[in-house]
């Protein structure tokens, strides 16, 4: 008897716990689902394919890759692709949101057959509005896309909803954005101590205005940009550059003196293929991979658009990370150590008057380096999306030349080294900044995007 009453006590809370989680609200007011409902709307979202992301993604790196300073495609990279992956999160919610609530949007009707009726229209709308927004010149081509994606897609009520979805999606991530400053040129002068950042290090540089003005850094207010998904600019803030008189320095220093110079004899010749294969910015590059990742892994609509858009993030706050320490640092390039070595106080430094890069440095202070925090914050979240560090994948990112790669790590660490082949950082500097981006890409991911609970 006593059996029975303990069994039927289990069974009565059951039923309370049951009704009690009848109604699942994962996102914003307005949007419910039923429990039992959770495993039919995860069977839509898997079946819905990742081809119009990945077709906008292509057309996003074509219109912005490698046209203005790596912070500001950074910036584009991040906004788009946020766009996209909350448009679809507004349709069904399988992951948080970055800048916008699920408002009123209702799943009832959706199917595996018709899913991409309205998600087809989403991304397309949201893609198109916040590109064309952010650049401009893309508007012809960004039109033509969206009359193509469009036209496809049956008229009638989910092609509007997912036209309103993607127009709403846009318009929010532009509106959570619309505080930052502008990235542009100011006037620098921190002195000319031997350490200290000069701006006036490149005469061919200077002789170019107003892209580069003279005496001047890029994006000295960065720091104070709000980050996409870390906490704040400096939560991963380096430790501090290494003191001129020390062994590690002046190992840094002959190293890129001799590997990082226009014409250096030690250099080798996969060493300057290194170099050129990842001079350009580090946000192309990355959202490449992810697209391949995508396609390899066969991830659906909504993972490929999460996946895209945490890389995307990542690349945005390492931009904003690394610009804070290296205006609190203001550490000289070397560039400027080099050709001051002679009176930088260290015996073991030569200086060479006439020495110059493999390709000109950018116009900020060298420590730490945002290509290789870029490039760790990416690595580490690919190691966390799927995860294993282990994935061969091969990219073409020069023409005619493909280079191949097993590891996140190995692609990492490659695109670090490139910075001393290029004469632009010291290896302290991509050693540090490298580290940094790992912290940055893990804690991204572990923050923002997350999979909603209601729907594991």
């Amino acid at each position: 008897m006593k059996t029975l009453v303990k069994l039927g006590v289990l069974i009565a809370m059951v039923a309370v716990s049951a009704c009690e989680d009848d109604v699942i609200q994962p996102g914003e007011k307005g949007w419910k689902m039923h429990a039992w409902k959770i495993p039919y709307y995860n069977a839509v979202i898997r079946s819905y394919d990742s081809e119009i992301v990945l077709e906008w993604n292509e057309a996003l790196g074509l219109a912005i890759e490698n046209k203005m300073p790596t912070s500001a495609e950074a910036k584009i990279f991040a906004m788009v692709s946020l766009a996209i992956h909350d448009a679809l999160n507004n349709i069904i919610p399988k992951y948080e949101l970055y800048a916008t609530g699920n408002i009123a949007e209702n799943a009832e009707g959706l199917t595996k057959w018709n899913v991409s009726e309205i998600a087809d229209a989403a991304v397309a709308q949201a893609a198109h509005d916040a590109l064309v927004a952010l650049f401009p010149p893309s508007k012809v081509n960004a039109d033509n896309l969206l009359v193509e994606c469009l036209s496809k897609i049956e008229d009638g009520e989910l092609k509007a909803r997912g036209i309103a979805i993607g127009i709403d999606a846009a318009a929010a991530v532009l509106t959570k954005r619309q505080g930052d400053p502008p990235m542009t040129f100011s006037a620098y002068s921190q002195g000319t101590d031997p350490g200290t950042h000069q701006a006036n290090y490149m005469p061919f540089a200077v002789a170019n205005p107003p892209l580069w003005p003279a005496n001047a850094v890029y994006g000295a207010n960065l720091g104070s940009f709000t980050p996409f998904g870390i906490a704040s600019a400096g939560q991963f803030r380096p430790g501090p550059p290494n003191a001129l008189t020390s062994a590690a320095y002046t190992k840094d220093y002959n190293e890129v003196k001799v590997l990082g110079c226009a014409v250096c004899p030690d250099r080798t010749e996969e060493q300057t293929e290194i170099g050129n294969f990842w001079k350009g910015n580090t946000s192309g590059p990355m959202n490449t991979i992810a697209r391949l990742l995508a396609v390899q892994r066969h991830l659906n609509g909504w993972e490929t658009a999460r996946l895209l858009a945490l890389t995307q993030m990542a690349q945005a706050d390492a931009n904003i990370a690394s610009f804070e320490a290296k205006y609190y640092y203001n550490y000289w390039l070397p560039i400027t150590a080099i050709r001051a070595g002679d009176t930088d106080g260290n015996d073991d430094t030569h200086g060479d008057a006439a020495w110059a890069p493999a390709v000109a440095p950018p116009p900020t202070p060298d420590y730490p380096s945002t290509p290789a925090t870029a490039g760790g914050a990416s690595a580490e979240i690919f190691r966390q999306f799927f995860g294993t560090d282990r994935r061969s994948f091969t990219i073409e990112n020069l023409p005619g030349i493909k280079r191949k790669y097993t590891s996140f790590s190995e692609f990492s660490v490659e695109n670090s080294l490139a910075r001393i082949y290029l004469g632009s950082h010291f290896r302290n500097s991509v050693t540090e900044g490298e580290k940094q981006g790992r912290k940055i890409g893990k804690y991204i991911i572990q923050n923002n995007l997350k999979e909603v609970v209601a729907f594991l």
